[in-house]
């Protein structure tokens, strides 16, 4: 049940405040900074690409609950379930995310930045399917005699209710309460180079390498609701940015970018069984999360020298995970199905001086991009919805 919104994607991507593969002008600073204000979070798409509740659900039995065996055998007692119980969650995010370049020369530009996260989760558990305590005593009753004798106990075993759950949650298994959750913090630090190294008058090629510091919160494994704002190592990336002038009115661009994460250690809850989340166990695991590969393209329209539309769309595909330690099972429980996609589009509308002020018709280069978001399909992702308002200056 965890929440993570690595779809938050901040990128200040200056390099496209005029075109794609443009850089800043030798001497020339620029700063951004970008709201992001998430919709709220109920649903996410999850390993078949459907979409599910953001909560998970689980089965409590007999053992979890330390419920006495009143003498009926292990297959009798093993099939004493308690309840099925779910966890409506809902969550919301307000990032603030701020950038900085430099043009070193005039195509080559350093650049960095930095996102704030103020996030609220809200959580509950509900009881969706009772106990099987009938249905333990009917089988105990075509068991051995110690079961024919057990089987009126059965039926009159004290029944669990969300109270009674939650008590399991933290005294059995040593989580904190399930309920709202809220966390603020800064993410993962970007940093880098942009180097443009093709510039022609219609069309260019830029590349920048960069590193991401693991500066950002990391999730609490005892915490099932809580949300990690980085992943806690050092990646390393290489992009390439590219585009096409048609004319004064339209342009086109495209970037792909490759992330490779470095592997880290990791304090985890050891998993038991591969689709049941709880455990009462954590361990350390060496994680190598799945490399990652992020495609964009966009085309912009412009309506005149001050406004102009740019729809986009984005692509995510991080490989499997891969997990090491002395719990060999629970490294493949842990690894399985933890491939990420993600499908989003965009629409921004932006007011620039940019152009006007190179004509000499207005004193300040400044850029304000609105921008609607959709995750519209994905796998292990959330689902959700984001309205962005990023400012940009030069001086």
């Amino acid at each position: 049940m965890k929440f993570g919104f690595t779809a938050l994607l901040l990128a200040a991507s200056f390099g496209s405040f005029a075109q794609t593969w443009k850089t800043l002008p030798k001497g020339v600073r620029i700063v951004g900074y970008r709201n992001v204000t998430t919709s709220k979070i109920n649903s996410n798409f999850n390993q078949f690409r459907s979409e599910a509740s953001l909560g998970g659900s689980f089965k409590v039995d007999a053992a979890s609950l330390a419920l006495p065996k009143v003498g009926v055998s292990d297959a009798v007692y093993n099939n004493l379930v308690v309840g099925e119980f779910k966890v409506d969650a809902q969550a919301q995010a307000q990032v603030h995310g701020t950038g900085f370049g430099y043009g070193l020369t005039d195509r080559v530009m350093f650049y960095g930045e930095l996102a704030y996260y103020n996030v609220q989760v809200k959580a509950n558990i509900k009881r969706v399917s009772g106990n099987t305590y009938a249905q333990a005593a009917d089988l105990a009753r075509s068991g051995s005699y110690a079961d024919q004798v057990a089987a009126n106990s059965l039926k009159s075993l004290i029944d669990a209710d969300e109270k009674s759950v939650q008590s399991v949650v933290t005294n059995y298994y040593g989580y904190k309460p399930i309920g709202n959750w809220q966390g603020s913090g800064y993410g993962d630090m970007e940093t880098g180079l942009m180097a443009n190294v093709v510039d022609h008058s219609s069309w260019g090629v830029l590349v920048y390498p960069g590193v991401i510091l693991p500066t950002g919160r990391q999730d609490d494994p005892n915490i099932l609701q809580d949300m990690g704002f980085g992943d806690g190592q050092f990646d390393l990336f290489t992009e390439f940015a590219t585009g096409y002038i048609y004319n004064d009115y339209l342009k086109m661009g495209t970037t792909l970018r490759y992330t490779y994460q470095n592997p880290t250690t990791k304090e985890l809850r050891v998993p038991t069984e591969r689709d049941f989340q709880l455990s009462d166990q954590t361990g350390d695991f060496n994680v190598k999360y799945g490399d990652r590969l992020n495609w964009m393209i966009n085309g912009t329209y412009s309506m005149n020298d001050w406004i102009s539309v740019t729809p986009v769309y984005r692509f995510m595909y991080q490989a499997p995970s891969e997990f090491s330690s002395k719990f060999t099972q629970a490294d493949e429980y842990l690894g399985y199905n933890s491939d990420k996609q993600e499908h989003q589009v965009q629409l921004t509308t932006s007011f620039s001086t940019i152009t006007p002020f190179l004509k000499k018709q207005f004193i300040l280069p400044a850029q304000i991009n609105v921008n609607a978001v959709q995750t519209v399909a994905g796998k292990n992702v959330p689902k959700a919805s984001r309205f962005e308002v990023e400012i940009r200056m030069l001086f």
